[in-house]
């Protein structure tokens, strides 16, 4: 494996304002989404999205990401469609929860995957309305990044991320005020950043992760400098 490309699994943590979903699915689960996937991201080419770009089914107890992450397996190979899910947790009512994240759906796919996700064992809580509010995700999931300069990566799934690599993973409170600040402070620099870790040999590697339409390396470089100052600073 070249020293260029990082394949591992890790975590990914974001905030975002979630809700029950308004659309028709069929699907007697509790299913939320977010009202704006990518909440620091400004640009113009940002879309309207007419399906979800992505779905959180609320599972009805706390399973073992390799219990779901074993469903998602099998589900795959009944399920004709191809489609993205991985396990995590997010906050509801105060407490923490155990999700199931989809990509790549329809709203009108959800309710046939979800059953299939039953047949295999994960119970999902009964849909009911709830309200929008602000909640952190936590995503378990597989990473390839392939590397562009020093300390930045770009997603070799999705072409809009981008892992810039840091010395220090905070509480998300404190990250979300420095990256308010080094995205407001400065001009034409909209992007949505999350925290990202990766599992190496040697142990963790922490980067933040971008969302950006532009493919602007010099900008990169700029935001990573600005986390990293700003980090030396805590």
């Amino acid at each position: 494996m070249s020293n260029d490309i990082i394949r591992s699994v890790g975590t990914i943590v974001k905030g975002e304002k979630l809700a029950s979903v308004e659309n028709e699915t069929n699907s007697k689960a509790l299913i939320l989404e977010s009202f704006l996937p990518y909440p620091g991201y400004h640009g113009t080419t940002t879309p309207d999205y007419l399906e979800p770009e992505s779905l959180f089914a609320v599972t009805k107890v706390i399973y073992p990401d390799e219990q779901i992450i074993r469903a998602i397996q099998k589900v795959k190979k009944v399920y004709s469609i191809p489609f993205d899910a991985a396990p995590g947790t997010i906050i509801l009512k105060n407490n923490p929860v155990c999700i199931v994240r989809f990509k790549g759906l329809t709203y009108n796919m959800i309710a046939e995957v979800i059953e299939h996700f039953v047949d295999f064992g994960i119970d999902f809580e009964k849909t009911r309305k709830i309200a929008p509010y602000e909640s952190i995700i936590k995503i378990s999931k597989f990473f390839t990044m392939n590397k562009l300069s020093d300390g930045i990566y770009e997603d070799m799934d999705v072409k809009e991320f981008f892992y810039i690599q840091v010395s220090h993973y905070p509480d998300w409170n404190i990250f979300e005020r420095i990256t308010k600040s080094i995205r407001y402070n400065i001009e034409d620099l909209d992007f949505d950043g999350a925290q990202t870790s990766v599992y190496n040999a040697n142990g963790i590697i922490d980067f933040v992760r971008i969302y950006d339409k532009n493919r602007n390396i010099d900008k990169l470089d700029y935001i990573r400098k600005s986390y990293i100052d700003a980090f030396k600073k805590l």
